[in-house]
């Protein structure tokens, strides 16, 4: 029966550090949300360090500046629900998107959709092959074997095409319009 109590009582001693450590972390995550209703930048910067107050405490660290630790109480705690738009900022990109990842030695039998279901802003079909060009700036052109082996003549309006195009096989990529059962070969050129 010792033995029990001895091993319940030193488990309770190892996990006392991690609960710990868990409050503080709670109290430092709790503390951040309320500074998110600070618009003001220098604020908010000055709010999140002194968010950081119980952990600091708890490693033993030189506490935060009083002024920032009164930041974290002018805040109430109902703010936290509307954040500013400074809190969600975020780098806009212009342009298409980036290439599709090159896949590695281990996807030699192709991989995932890069593009599923897209529109086609347009479309140009010469004896060369096809080039594809999506909304959002992607530009797709047909291979030069795949252009001879398998020559398109397609006449429909682009705003009335789909396309997927997945990783293939040993880095290739393959575009297949609509529902048809036959995909071309593709290399991005933009």
């Amino acid at each position: 029966m010792h033995k029990v109590i001895f091993g319940l009582a030193l488990a309770a001693g190892a996990m006392a550090p991690a609960l710990a450590l868990a409050d503080a972390r709670e109290d430092v995550i709790a503390g951040i949300t309320r500074c998110a209703a600070l618009a003001d930048d220098r604020q908010w910067l000055d709010c999140y360090y002194g968010a950081a107050q119980p952990m600091r405490a708890q490693l033993g660290l030189t506490p935060a500046p009083q002024a920032q630790i009164k930041l974290l109480q002018v805040q109430p705690q109902a703010q936290v629900a509307s954040l500013p738009a400074t809190v969600s900022r975020a780098v806009v990109r212009t342009g298409p998107p980036p290439p599709p990842r090159r896949s590695n030695i281990f996807d030699v039998m192709g991989g995932d959709d890069v593009v599923r279901n897209s529109p086609v802003k347009s479309y140009d079909v010469t004896r060369d092959g096809f080039v594809i060009t999506l909304p959002d700036g992607q530009v797709w052109k047909q291979t030069d074997d795949d252009a001879s082996k398998h020559p398109v003549s397609w006449r429909q309006p682009a705003n009335s095409m789909r396309v997927t195009i997945s990783q293939g096989a040993l880095h290739t990529f393959n575009l297949v319009v609509n529902d048809e059962n036959f995909h071309h070969k593709v290399t991005r050129i933009h």
